[in-house]
C-alpha cells in the first residue's frame, strides 16, 4: 500500500504545520492510559506536535515509538531525546505482536482508516491495550472560521479528511469497543500572520502554485479584516477536540 498521494503534500508544510497548528488540551493528555505505560505508539505522529505531550507524561522508563511515513515530517521529531522514530506506514509498523498498550493517533487516522492498517493496530495492541483516536477540529460554529473553511473546500476533493466520518467505521469494529469519547473547546492563541499557515497547513492546500496561495493570503486577510481582526497581533483560534478511546477486546 502506498501513501496517499495528497499526504505527500506534507513534504513542503513542515514550517506551516509547525506555525498554524494548534497544540492539544492537557485534559485530553490526562485521559490517556499513560502512567502504567511500557510502550506506546504515537502513529501518523507529523512533527511530533502530540508526541512531545506523550513525552512529558510518560513514565521514564517507557518506550515511546513515534511511526511518521513522511521523512520532512519527522525530522524535526527526531531530534527530541527519548523518541524512537520510524518512517513506515501504519499498515507495517513491525513492532512485535502485543507489545504496545497505548497506540495514539492525533490528527491522523483519517488518513489510515483501512483494513490493513487497522489490523496492524490491533496486533500491535495486547488485550485490553487502548487506541486513541484525537482531533482539533476547526470550530465552523465561529463565522470567520467558517468562511476560511468554505474558502478551501474547494480545493479538497477526495483527500481524507476527519469531517466526512468515514472513519467511523471503526467505532463498530469487534476487535475494539469504544470506552469514553470526549469533546471539548479548544481555543487556541496565535500570531494573526500565522492564520494563513494554518490554511497552508492543509495538505489539499500545501502543495498549490505559488500565484494560487497568495490569493488565499489574501482572502484569509479580508475574512480577518470583515471579522474585525485585521489590526490584532494576535487571534483566538477556536478548535473543538475530540477524543475517543477505544479498548482491544
Amino acid at each position: 500500500m502506498t501513501l496517499n498521494p495528497t499526504a505527500e503534500n506534507y513534504r513542503v508544510a513542515v514550517a506551516a504545520y509547525e506555525a498554524g497548528r494548534p497544540s492539544y488540551p492537557a485534559e485530553i493528555v490526562a485521559a490517556l492510559p499513560l502512567a502504567a505505560a511500557r510502550c506506546v505508539v504515537d502513529l501518523g505522529a507529523g512533527t511530533g506536535k502530540f508526541t512531545r505531550l506523550l513525552l512529558q507524561h510518560l513514565p521514564a522508563t517507557a518506550r515511546l515509538v513515534a511511526v511518521e511515513p513522511v521523512a520532512e515530517m519527522s525530522a524535526r521529531l527526531s531530534r527530541e531525546a527519548g523518541v524512537e522514530v520510524i518512517n513506515t506506514r501504519a499498515d507495517a509498523i513491525g513492532l512485535e505482536t502485543g507489545s504496545v498498550d497505548l497506540v495514539t493517533c492525533a490528527q491522523a487516522f483519517h488518513w489510515f482508516d483501512n483494513e490493513a492498517s487497522v489490523a496492524e493496530i490491533a496486533r500491535l495492541l495486547h488485550r485490553g491495550g487502548t487506541l486513541a483516536l484525537v482531533w482539533n477540529n476547526r470550530d465552523d460554529r465561529t463565522p470567520w472560521v467558517d468562511a476560511l473553511s468554505v474558502m478551501i473546500e474547494g480545493y479538497a476533493g477526495d483527500t481524507p479528511r476527519q469531517r466526512t466520518g468515514r472513519w467511523r467505521w471503526i467505532l463498530k469494529d469487534p476487535r475494539f469497543v469504544l470506552e469514553r469519547e470526549i469533546v471539548q473547546d479548544h481555543p487556541h492563541r496565535m500570531r494573526r500572520q500565522d492564520v494563513f499557515e494554518r490554511i497552508a497547513s492543509t495538505s489539499y492546500v500545501a502543495n498549490l502554485p505559488d500565484a494560487e496561495k497568495a490569493i488565499l493570503r489574501d482572502k484569509t486577510g479580508s475574512i480577518l479584516r470583515e471579522a474585525g481582526l485585521g489590526d490584532a497581533d494576535e487571534v483566538v483560534f477556536p478548535y473543538v477536540t475530540q477524543l475517543f478511546l477505544l479498548k482491544r477486546a
